[in-house]
């Protein structure tokens, strides 16, 4: 085995940099292989792994088992600009958002290039575009922003307010960019609408598929791109503007995110907006909503509930306390619908609101019906912030509600497994314990479980909790 010069990073990024085509990803391992030998156990999957989790400028995954270097991807592909009153009226376009995601980082502004339809240079070099903005603390303050002046190529091509630029990547390496002319009265509306349709899937399908709840805006449209069936055919929106219509997604910085997600600083900012609900219908009001609610670190400790389609979160939350004995009179409990993404086995969360012990809390007054759910969706609650006691809800049924019934309800629990007290049990009696000694598990460093009149013996003004079967 010859001496490696170079890290195993850098033998994976030496291979990718030399792609030049769609590659399988299993190619690309053996590549790897080939000039970094290893012992491992399972070398393949050792650099499979690590391939899966680079994050590399120069590639993105066409599909999830195929290489594609961006050069290739990018080579040809369009996209529309539809510049602003004001960039219009400076005869100019700015950079971004307008090229976002579109070009190589490697390359500077200044080694742009732009040519018309012809193939002829339109010599327009970036500007500096100064503009007022007031942020969120302190003083308005002056950012810079870098546009390109066009006033040659408006002037030729009779540019007006609402007419696009259709550019073509002639070359993604080197930066250049050909532009063709569309009046606004050539549009093709329905091409345009079909066309935003495939890019906000395949944006949404990679943010459903990432671990994370957003994903990185460049890496995700470049994906996009390259995934999409004509990336090079008629341009739809510009991919900024199809995000934003698109009531699953918004664009935030530099990701995209779920329409619904708050990052900490939009939490601070944002005005506190009631519980998002579906209008319930009036013969929706009566109907039994069969949950089975489970403590997520206990699975086997569950109960069945029976609620009604106009109680609210604050009635769920009431019965919840009763089910699993949580304390009536203190701490707050919250709720979140737990939503699916996609086809995988992990799930985001839309916060639904607090409930306090008094009945009150941005989430009371949400109705069960106006949550939509369907038989096997789920809830998250949670009990106490602080403890942060978590249960997982799960809608079995929708059914008619019995006669003479009163809900909510608790109509089933689990067949209990009863522990036992170990102090009668030293003492050869078989007693089932009721409490758990906090302070003797704490010292004694496992659980000491004991029954009621262990308690007032021995345990009589120690902290002890109750025992939940």
């Amino acid at each position: 085995m010859t001496e490696k010069t170079i890290t195993f990073d850098q033998a994976i990024s030496q291979v990718i940099d030399q792609l030049d085509r769609p590659t399988p990803l299993d190619e690309v391992v053996q590549r790897v292989l080939d000039i970094w030998p290893s012992h491992a156990k399972n070398p393949a999957k050792a650099v499979r792994d690590k391939i899966r989790q680079m994050y590399h400028p120069t590639w993105v995954w066409q599909d999830p088992q195929t290489l594609v270097p961006l050069q290739v991807s990018m080579q040809g592909v369009r996209f529309r600009i539809t510049p602003s009153r004001s960039e219009v009226e400076r005869a100019m376009v700015m950079a971004m958002p307008a090229f976002h995601a579109f070009l190589n980082d490697k390359l500077s502004l200044d080694a742009i290039q732009l040519i018309d339809a012809s193939g002829k240079p339109l010599n327009a070099k970036p500007t500096v575009i100064k503009e007022k903005i007031r942020p969120f603390f302190g003083d308005s303050v002056v950012v810079d922003h870098i546009g390109f002046g066009l006033g040659a190529w408006f002037k030729r091509v009779g540019f007006r307010r609402g007419d696009s630029m259709l550019v073509t990547i002639e070359d993604w390496a080197t930066g250049r960019f050909r532009f063709d002319h569309e009046a606004a009265n050539k549009r093709q509306r329905s091409e345009i609408q079909r066309k935003n349709q495939e890019l906000a899937d395949l944006l949404f399908a990679l943010l459903e598929a990432d671990q994370d709840q957003q994903v990185s805006d460049t890496q995700t449209v470049q994906t996009a791109y390259a995934r999409m069936a004509e990336p090079g055919g008629y341009p739809g929106d510009p991919w900024t503007e199809v995000v934003e219509l698109d009531p699953r997604m918004k664009w935030v910085f530099d990701s995209i995110r779920y329409a619904d997600s708050k990052s900490a600083m939009e939490s601070m900012f944002e005005e506190k907006k009631p519980v998002a609900q579906v209008p319930i219908l009036r013969e929706q009001a009566p109907w039994v909503y069969r949950f089975k609610a489970q403590l997520k670190r206990r699975a086997g400790l569950w109960r069945r509930i029976e609620i009604q389609g106009e109680q609210t979160l604050a009635d769920f939350d009431s019965v919840l306390r009763d089910a699993f004995e949580h304390d009536s009179y203190d701490h707050l409990g919250g709720f979140w619908k737990r939503v699916r993404r996609g086809d995988t086995r992990r799930f985001r969360e839309i916060d639904l609101g607090h409930v306090s012990p008094f009945g009150d809390g941005d989430g009371a007054s949400v109705q069960v019906a106006g949550l939509g759910l369907q038989p096997g969706d789920e809830l998250k609650y949670v009990y106490d912030f602080g403890d942060w006691i978590e249960h997982t809800v799960m809608l079995e049924e929708i059914a008619e509600p019995e006669a003479e019934v009163r809900y909510p309800r608790i109509v089933e629990k689990n067949k209990p497994r009863y522990r036992y007290c170990e102090r009668c049990d030293a003492e050869g009696r078989r007693t089932i314990a009721t409490r758990i000694c906090i302070e003797c598990s704490d010292r004694q460093q496992h659980e000491v479980l004991i029954c009621e009149t262990c308690l007032e013996k021995a345990h009589d003004e120690h902290l002890a909790d109750e025992l939940l079967y």
